[in-house]
């Protein structure tokens, strides 16, 4: 069994032919502050320089992301202040949140996924998992979930089931769709330009008022999954 992550060796060599990991297009940035003197919701906004989100923990401590997109590779002296001139104008309390960040705590990451789903999930004796079997981009928080729902899905095969091929059968419909949803929510998000901009917001505030749990319904076959019965 490998978990051997986005870059896997293993399936690059159980799938030689597979095109492996390809850029997103997107670059994320990731930081914590310890301690906010100020109430700060979770929230994610959206506009045309990228995304950016605050993500309340324990303590009073804030985690936060952003996302844009940008080329492969770009780095810079000091993330926060690529920050700032991304999202330094936009609302409160984004701008005071970003001017307390230490400017060496801000982690970059160009984000990479399997755009090309795999053939199966084994082959042979060997099952690759997690990120070596359906690297994701993370705009729906599944990468690790769907990590998880291999293991549990493997080892109810390799006990119960139909081994290997059962667990192929099962996990690479569910976890190829998991992937496309993410990848099209990261295109409604990234969105830059002033027409698909206009026609995101205008279907979002219509979908709002007329149906408002309906967002919330297309995450229900990810989060009703249920794990297999012995």
């Amino acid at each position: 069994v490998a978990a051997d992550g986005i870059r896997s060796p293993t399936r690059a060599a159980l799938f030689p032919d597979h095109p492996g990991p390809v850029y997103s297009g997107e670059t994320t940035w990731r930081w914590l502050l310890p301690r906010v003197e100020m109430t700060v919701g979770g929230v994610e906004y959206w506009g045309p320089t990228g995304a950016i989100a605050t993500m309340p923990l324990a303590d009073r401590a804030l985690y936060m992301y952003a996302a844009a997109l940008v080329p492969a590779g770009e780095r810079a002296d000091d993330e926060r202040e690529v920050l700032l001139d991304r999202f330094g104008d936009w609302p409160e309390p984004l701008p005071e949140l970003l001017a307390t960040t230490e400017p060496g705590s801000v982690l970059r990451s160009d984000v990479h996924h399997l755009a090309t789903p795999l053939p199966a999930f084994h082959k042979g004796r060997v099952a690759v998992l997690g990120d070596a079997a359906h690297a994701m981009v993370p705009h729906l928080g599944q990468g690790a979930c769907q990590a998880i729902e291999d293991a549990v899905v493997l080892a109810h095969e390799i006990a119960h089931g139909d081994g290997l091929p059962g667990y192929t059968r099962a996990r690479l419909p569910r976890c190829t769709k998991v992937a496309a949803d993410s990848l099209s929510t990261m295109r409604l998000s990234m969105a830059r330009h002033f027409v698909p901009i206009a026609l995101r917001n205008t279907g979002l505030r219509i979908a709002a008022r007329v149906a408002p749990r309906a967002g919330l319904r297309r995450l229900d076959p990810i989060l009703t999954w249920r794990p297999p019965e012995a």
